[in-house]
């Protein structure tokens, strides 16, 4: 049985770059991810290459291999779809739990049983039945504030 390396190995190392760009290192290397994540060269390189596969692309990097074995260097520009895996921006699905979240405390401060009763009732729907719903308007909503809608 395979592995499962996502949560150990892959996601710490694309979180360091994301930290990493956002201190305002414009390049890094993979010593400098390695540092950060706690983990070990070989290890961090074999995650770096499994994540520089991915598309959409979550970073740019330069292949710095060699016949002296596998490096990469200027590791630069954590994509939006990079932020949005380690949480770091919002997806349609965090945003539609945001909205339920927040239906459900208004319906906890308002003091008119009969409007505390429909946020209620809506803050279930939307997290139920019409979550798919939703998520839709959510990701409408995101793809418009980054200029895809």
């Amino acid at each position: 049985m395979m592995e499962d390396t996502w949560e150990s190995r892959e996601l710490p190392v694309l979180r360091a770059i994301v930290e990493i760009s956002d201190e305002g290192v414009r390049d890094m290397d993979s010593r400098d991810v390695a540092k950060r994540v706690g983990l070990d060269l070989e290890t961090t390189l074999v995650a770096l290459f499994a994540l520089a596969g991915e598309r959409p692309p979550l970073f740019k990097y330069e292949d710095a291999s060699d016949f002296d074995g596998r490096d990469m260097c200027l590791i630069r520009e954590p994509s939006g779809h990079a932020r949005r895996t380690v949480g770091t921006w919002p997806t349609p699905e965090t945003l539609a739990d945001r909205l339920v979240q927040a239906m459900q405390q208004a319906a906890d401060q308002e003091p008119d049983e009969e409007k505390r009763g429909w946020l209620r009732k809506t803050a279930d729907w939307l997290g139920s039945a019409g979550r798919d719903i939703a998520v839709d308007v959510a990701g409408t909503a995101l793809a418009k504030t980054v200029g895809a809608g």
